[in-house]
């Protein structure tokens, strides 16, 4: 359904995770029993500690239920240890405010007590409040896409818990760090601290995190194809939130069983179990829950406006309204839906998958406007939310440029100082720095205007170089490639960081010679995959023969291939021809990339390609049919959005 730029980052990330935040989770009638008990001791309080406690009590029974309730009586908990000026209290009154916005999605307020709390347990060096904030700090920093500063929080929590030895919060943060390698798609090692989590868990009898543990292994062997193991950890989980009456995991599970049934292109059972788990969600005030299941039943919709999908369907017998005007105007009403409450959220995650889903819509329906809005929306949180790789790069250079400033800050107090004790001195070095500085601004000038070609084509630079603003160009025929290193990511398990990069680097750099020398244009790498095209920003009626031989050429190179230790890597190579919108993306760390349907192909073209092999579109063999290059029918391949179509192998 998704490019695989999207679909590598797992395009069903999207708030089913079952993060744990720091609280007990109660049934829905032992809550109301509780909260009743709770009400009927408080007329008797009196302004002290003990009623700073009631009230925390009270707000943190409210949260699953009624979490405005919870935020009222966490305020109220909140004045009373600032009177009584009770630090203790404050901090726990804060945490309860924390994780009552949590619930309600409002992500920033969430984070905002949470640090609160935070800085109050370091006050009074409470190792076990400081390693519960650390935890939920990093689940609102998941919520907001920041998978490094996430993983960061939980590694910290998890070492102050394994230092206090309190199993709980061990298995609390094994869980939640599983959590963020599923998002960096890592599922075997996300796995390994499920598992971990879930036998602590199961250990100390704590049933409703089992549940979310359980349910989180399910979505990991969703991930790996697995769908029995899915479906059973699925079952198993959805049976505990049951007996505990938990409806907020109960629609997590539902929406996690109806991603599996996607996957599988049972689309009847997809959209019943999206339906429920939308009910439940609703009745919860879950607005994430909301937004997620709303997008999920607007994809259904889409798929079913395509023919491959309706005549399966008609075929089989179904349930389902097949008038595609139907079809895709459901589509973009439940997506409009899904984008107004995902804003509101700010889940930025949930947009993509929307954006994506009307980019499409709009284009079936020839609204070619919308489309392309929808389709620059996507591409601009596109790179902010999956390339964790340039995330990191991007937090090392600011910090580099952070030292740097404050060398340069401690070098002019230096300069103040020989200045007051000798003013010609001074003035010598002051010219003496200026001459450097304009020296420095030259060959930085320089240098970033090599840098700029080395990321731009010589074109496109020159047209931002005279300010020239929304470069943005249509090209009705060029040929798109990615090549993927099949087994990088095992690779890189057991790798130095030095040799991963190294070996990368010698690989692209080869690329990088074939594309100069095919006449290509380098758009980026993903990782460990390598895009390309042929035909723009210059037309050239030969893009699809010459993309032809550089894949051929890069198919050489690869053959043989082996890293310095040893190890020998395979590849995928995908193609396909088209038209396809090329322009200029952001101010200050521009890119330049392409959008349009021939660039989804060509990804999915690779994606279920054969190792060692060059799969290619039908278009593709068109544009080469009266070159001397050589191919064989591969067959058809279900391809994720277009349905079954014919592929190609290049020889």
């Amino acid at each position: 359904m998704k490019s695989k730029l999207i679909y590598k980052c797992n395009i069903y990330l999207v708030f089913v995770l079952s993060l744990i935040l720091i609280y007990q989770v109660e049934s829905s009638s032992e809550g109301r029993i509780r909260i009743n008990s709770l009400l009927s001791e408080l007329p008797k309080s009196i302004e002290d500690t003990n009623k700073v406690n009631l009230l925390c009590s009270l707000s943190m029974t409210y949260f699953n239920i009624d979490p405005d309730s919870g935020i009222k009586y966490g305020h109220q908990s909140e004045s009373l240890a600032k009177k009584i000026k009770w630090d203790m209290g404050l901090a726990n009154s804060y945490n309860c405010l924390g994780v009552n916005y949590s619930v309600k999605s409002n992500n920033d307020k969430a984070n905002d007590y949470f640090s609160k709390s935070l800085q109050i347990y370091k006050k009074l060096n409470d190792e076990n409040g400081i390693s519960k904030q650390l935890g939920n700090l990093g689940i609102i920093s998941m919520n907001q896409s920041n998978f490094t500063a996430a993983l960061d929080y939980y590694q910290q929590a998890l070492k102050i818990a394994e230092n206090l030895g309190i199993e709980s919060s061990i298995a609390r943060q094994n869980g939640n760090i599983g959590i963020v390698y599923t998002y960096l798609k890592d599922y075997e090692k996300a796995l390994k601290f499920n598992r971990k989590s879930l036998e602590l868990y199961e250990k100390i009898g704590e049933k409703e995190k089992v549940s979310k543990q359980l349910g989180n292994i399910g979505w990991n062997y969703t991930f790996l194809k697995d769908y029995d193991k899915a479906l059973d950890f699925y079952n198993k989980a959805l049976k505990l939130d049951e007996q505990l009456g938990d409806i907020k995991s109960i629609a997590i599970r539902l929406g996690n069983i109806g991603i599996l049934y996607w996957e599988k292109f049972d689309y009847e059972k997809a959209y019943d179990y999206y339906n429920r788990a939308l009910e439940l969600n609703k009745e919860i005030g879950r607005k994430s829950g909301v937004a997620v299941n709303l997008g999920n039943l607007g994809a259904v919709h889409y798929k079913l406006s395509h023919d491959s999908v309706i005549n399966r369907l008609k075929s089989e017998g179904t349930k389902f309204n097949l008038n595609k005007n139907f079809n895709i105007n459901k589509a973009i009403d439940y997506s409009q839906q899904s984008k107004e409450i995902s804003l509101e959220i700010g889940d930025k995650r949930q947009l993509m998958e929307v954006y994506s889903t009307l980019d499409k819509s709009y284009e079936l329906i020839g609204n070619y406007e919308d489309a392309y809005k929808y389709q620059t929306e996507w591409a601009k949180l596109k790179d902010s939310i999956f390339s964790v790789e340039k995330t990191t790069e991007i937090a090392n250079l600011e910090a580099k440029k952070e030292n740097e400033l404050k060398e340069k800050e401690l070098k002019l107090k230096d300069l103040e100082l020989i200045r007051k004790t000798n003013e010609q001195t001074a003035l010598f070095v002051g010219m003496a720095a200026i001459v450097i500085l304009l020296v420095v601004i030259f060959m930085q000038r320089r240098k970033s205007e090599k840098l700029l070609l080395n990321i731009l084509p010589e074109k496109i630079a020159k047209r931002l170089k005279r300010n020239e603003k929304n470069i943005a160009d249509r090209f009705e025929k060029v040929s798109i490639i990615f090549v993927d290193i099949v087994g990088f990511t095992s690779y890189s398990k057991g790798t130095e960081p030095e040799e991963i990069v190294s070996a990368l680097n010698d690989i692209f750099t080869r690329f990088d010679l074939l594309s100069i020398k095919h006449g290509l244009e380098k758009i980026k790498t993903i990782g460990d995959c390598y895009m390309a095209v042929a035909g723009l920003p210059d037309p050239n009626e030969q893009h699809a023969e010459s993309t032809a031989k550089f894949a051929l050429e890069a198919k050489d190179i690869m053959h043989n291939y082996v890293t310095p230790d040893g190890r020998k890597l395979q590849f995928r190579i995908g193609i396909d021809s088209g038209r396809v919108v090329a322009g200029v993306i952001g101010e200050r760390k521009f890119s330049y990339d392409l959008w349009g349907d021939a660039v989804n192909i060509a990804s999915r073209m690779e994606s279920t390609g054969l190792p060692n092999e060059i799969q290619v579109t039908e278009n593709f063999i068109n544009e080469i049919k009266d070159t001397k290059i050589k191919y064989q029918l591969r067959g058809e391949v279900e391809i994720k959005g277009k349905g079954t179509i014919l592929t190609y192998l290049l020889k």
